[in-house]
């Protein structure tokens, strides 16, 4: 039974440079018992020894909570732990652990027990705590250093990643995880290297590293430990380092092994739930270190090389060197595991479709339990298969989503993602944006399981928060991402928070757009010209849902980090508006947005369909660009869908997929399910809607989806007109405001005429007393169609921003 993590826990298991603070027992099975006493011992040893890197605790308090662990076969998991929110934690056995951080290119922590405990929602618990910790039995880590240097062995070591080092990826076959990454010389060549790990069976304290480098014109340095302890030669390719209570047993096969004693001298950042908004904790590292490099001559041609390096913790010398005599390089093994992708064939619970109107018709998957399908991005592949990542970090491809829902097959493509929040499919590869970095997920070998996670930024600053979302990738027209991260729970220094992101393909250029976003759950492209849009969740200086245009340099509203000035951050007081307020009693989470681009889904094309969360409802908007800049209006839609909706996409079908999630303990809808899929269709029947609304002058002109009875709609009397605005604050949403600044109160604008076209499909309305800069709602209750029918949706909400020159 999983231990609960308590804010005790989070500080033993949290972080430490060095070794352990704290231990707790890893439960081990019988049968393994006498095979793994001495791996037992040996990270016995290590607990007793001073936290020579020890971050400074904190003082968060949480209620217990029983972690998520990932299943033994999974080959790597990206989550953010104390030590690194860039962290990748890899299972070298089913008791030995590795967390490699990919923002500064070392394994900052090794650990024997259980390995990563998650937390979160999307794993089903409470929002706090959030950060991941190792549990079990810290055996050695790695301070804040890039590890590598080129040319000579580096007087100082540097603190940040040099221009000259980038992470490229995870290669996954298996259960067994390859890290890719590269450097350059001062030549400019390019030195690519891969890094794997091994162990020896039923052996939980040591610890094999096996890289592989391509040639280069310089030589090449690996910083393998850094330990506070008296070390010992005890060959060219061996020696060993006394720590307080331990002694780690290091050896080299390949290349030349160095030690010396340096001097450190750096500060060490401890992520924290708060530390996103507040600033985390940070512990001065100073005095003499044992360091030790490895060598790697300069090899201008030639095929790449490697080199293996073996570290064990032991109790104590006299038995380390015991163990010296008896390595043997050979017998070290890595994890292995199933190579087929995991299927889904069997048909899930089926609850009815509830949104299905005469003129819609809905579909529900079948969705099996186990594909826990948390519904954060969907993409159509070229075959016609739809993929689906998910909130918890997997992939999945519905085989035959576009035939019977009940037919469809599950199949895993990929998993071990940190929360992804969108999926792009281009040129048949998958592009997923999750709060660590941008991927793109290739099949390399044949055998429908991504195997090949390939990094193309992790620019922007990633502070390990819950709310830290990273929204997309979409394409615009020139085929660049488009990513929006989110600024909510954030500070000025953490880069990029709060902006849009544009990114090139090979994503080598970052370039921010426009900044205010809060909590951005949508991000989709309209019109032919491909202009993206974000839609936007009310909260902290956010009045309501709203729906932006990204338009460069514009602000939006949230408090936004650098490259926004730091003197202007929380001190706002004026913003650009959005190009539509959602009513609060309509939307209250507004996400993802899809836009209908043929009559097949009825008589609505050029528009968008937009979906809201906590209300499970999908709505109609419809955009116009007036001198320029975008407005339009929002309408009901589709409501009673089975869960919060979060993503909708269109198929090569015509028809309207829907995605969506909740996590009951704290991203709550108003929907019976978990999770869920479904699939709207038009079912040719017209309904009576006001299909548009144009601004003019004077007043609105609103087309109707079939002519109107003249004589009530050319009736004033059959239309209420009201405006309202917002307060902009740093308070929680806003109180609507008439004209004249009263709360929860609306100004109820003048319908001076009502003109009937000819064909009566228009009616223009006359309007006296209205204003830009406030939302106009427009209700037509005793409109009717010429055959009697009244309004499907009889309201609609339009955000006049400007009135045509």
């Amino acid at each position: 039974m999983s231990k609960p993590v308590s804010a005790a826990n989070q500080k033993q298991t949290g972080v430490q440079f060095g070794i352990a603070l704290a231990h707790r027992p890893t439960q081990i099975p019988p049968m393994r018992r006498p095979l793994v006493c001495l791996s037992v011992a040996c990270a016995f040893w290590s607990l007793a020894a001073p936290a020579i890197f020890g971050a400074p605790a904190t003082k968060e308090k949480f209620a217990p909570v029983t972690p998520h662990y990932d299943p033994p076969d999974q080959p790597f998991r990206m989550a953010p732990m104390p030590q690194s929110t860039r962290s990748i934690v890899v299972p070298v056995a089913t008791n030995l652990h590795l967390a490699f951080d990919t923002a500064l290119l070392r394994t900052h922590t090794v650990w024997s027990g259980r390995g990563v405990a998650l937390l979160g929602p999307q794993y089903g618990l409470p929002k706090s705590p959030f950060i991941s910790t190792n549990d079990g039995t810290v055996l050695w880590t790695m301070p804040p250093v890039f590890p590598w240097a080129v040319g000579t062995m580096p007087e100082r070591l540097e603190t940040k990643l040099p221009s000259y080092a980038a992470f490229e990826g995870v290669e996954a076959q298996g259960s067994h995880a390859t890290l890719r990454y590269n450097l350059k010389d001062s030549t400019g060549r390019i030195v690519n290297l891969k890094e794997s790990f091994a162990t020896r069976p039923n052996h939980a304290a040591g610890l094999r590293r096996a890289v592989v480098l391509g040639p280069s014109n310089e030589d090449l340095w690996f910083l393998a430990h850094i330990e506070q302890g008296r070390t010992e030669r005890l060959s060219p390719k061996g020696l060993l380092i006394e720590r307080a209570n331990d002694v780690l047993l290091i050896k080299l096969d390949g290349f030349e092994l160095v030690a010396r004693e340096a001097k450190l001298d750096l500060e060490s950042e401890t992520a924290t739930e708060q530390g996103s908004e507040k600033g985390n904790p940070h512990q001065r590292i100073k005095g003499d270190f044992a360091q030790v490099f490895v060598k790697v001559p300069a090899r201008p041609q030639g095929e790449p090389v490697s080199f293996r390096l073996d570290t064990e913790v032991c109790p104590t010398r006299q038995f380390a060197l015991h163990r010296w005599g008896n390595i043997e390089m050979a017998r070290w093994t890595a994890l292995r595991g199933p190579t087929e992708p995991y299927r889904i064939s069997k048909a899930g619970f089926t609850r009815p479709a509830a949104c299905s109107t005469p003129s819609f018709r809905a579909e529900a998957f079948s969705l099996p339990k186990e594909s826990n399908l948390l519904v954060t991005g969907m993409d159509f592949l070229p075959n016609g298969d739809l993929a689906v990542c998910t909130w918890a970090g997997e992939v999945w491809i519905v085989e035959g989503a576009q035939g019977s829902p009940a037919a469809a097959k599950y199949r895993r493509f990929a998993r071990g993602l940190a929360e992804p929040m969108g999926l792009a499919v281009r040129d048949g590869k998958i592009y997923v944006g999750t709060k660590q970095a941008l991927y793109r997920l290739t099949d390399t070998d044949g055998n429908n399981e991504a195997d090949l996670f390939e990094c193309l930024n992790q620019s922007w600053s990633y502070t390990g928060s819950y709310n830290a979302f990273v929204y997309g990738p979409v394409f615009d027209r020139a085929g660049n991402f488009m990513l929006a991260n989110a600024g909510h729970s954030g500070r000025w220094d953490a880069n990029y928070m709060g902006w849009t992101l544009r990114i090139s393909l090979d994503g080598k250029k970052l370039e921010p757009i426009c900044s205010g976003l809060r909590e951005p759950n949508g991000i989709g492209t309209f019109g032919p010209d491909r202009e993206v849009f974000v839609t936007e969740n009310q909260g902290q200086w956010m009045a309501a849902c709203k729906l932006n245009h990204v338009t460069p340099g514009k602000f939006y509203g949230h408090p936004s980090a650098w490259p926004a000035p730091q003197g202007e951050y929380g001190k706002h007081t004026r913003f650009d508006p959005p190009a539509v307020w959602f009513p609060y009693k309509l939307a209250r989470s507004v996400t993802g947005f899809a836009e209908i681009t043929d009559d097949r889904f009825g008589p609505f094309k050029g528009q968008l369909m937009v979906g809201d969360f906590q209300n499970a409802i999908v709505t109609r908007v419809q955009l116009e660009k007036v001198n320029g800049e975008y407005q339009g209006a929002v309408w009901p839609f589709l409501k009673q869908f089975q869960s919060g909706v979060n993503r909708l996409v269109y198929g090569p079908d015509g028809k309207l997929y829907v995605g969506g999630l909740q996590a009951p303990v704290s991203w709550k809808a108003v929907a019976p399910l978990d999770f869920a899929l479904e699939r709207i269709e038009f079912t040719g029947k017209v309904p009576f809607e006001v299909k548009e609304v144009h601004a003019l002058r004077d007043g609105f002109e609103l087309t109707f989806t079939q002519p109107v009875e003249a004589k009530a709609a050319a009736d004033p009397e059959s239309y209420d007109v009201t405006q309202y605005g917002f307060k902009y604050h740093a308070k929680y949403g806003s109180p609507e405001l008439d004209h004249d600044g009263k709360e929860n109160a609306a100004t109820v604008i003048k319908v001076a005429g009502a003109t009937v076209s000819p064909d009566k499909l228009k009616v223009r309305l006359k309007l006296e007393g209205w204003k830009t800069g406030y939302v106009t709602m427009v209700r037509s209750l005793d409109v009717k169609s010429g055959a009697g029918e009244s309004l499907v949706n009889d309201t609609f909400w339009y955000t006049l921003n400007q009135l045509p020159k």
